[in-house]
């Protein structure tokens, strides 16, 4: 899995691409925590290129998620394909992490 990120401003972009399984959710959770720790204002992860994400994958948004509260950090995902969002909605993720449907529509949100 290949991740990029970048900053918009005061926002930390963070865009994984491929699978969010169990061989690199620790290793996504880690450089999510260091990027974090910089204190951006916001954190957004567009999911638009996540092709399956397992519980794993889960967990580590869950890490991510907590960190930014933490650290009052607003912090949202957006873009998740139908089977990606299937999962996320299932497992009750989107009661306690904001999700959008693009980029556009999160960034209004997090301004």
């Amino acid at each position: 899995m290949e991740t990029k990120h970048y900053m918009e401003g005061e926002r930390l972009i963070v865009a994984p691409e491929g699978k969010l399984d169990t061989v690199n959710a620790p290793q996504f959770l880690k450089l999510l925590q260091t990027l974090l720790s910089e204190k951006p204002t916001a954190c957004l992860l567009d999911l638009s290129a996540v092709t399956f994400l397992s519980s794993s994958g889960l967990q580590a948004l869950l890490g991510a998620a907590k960190i930014s509260k933490k650290e009052n950090i607003k912090f949202a995902v957006c873009g998740m394909q139908a089977m990606v969002e299937d999962v996320f909605k299932m497992s009750g993720f989107n009661q306690f992490i904001e999700s959008y449907p693009n980029k556009e529509a999160a960034e209004a949100v997090l301004s």
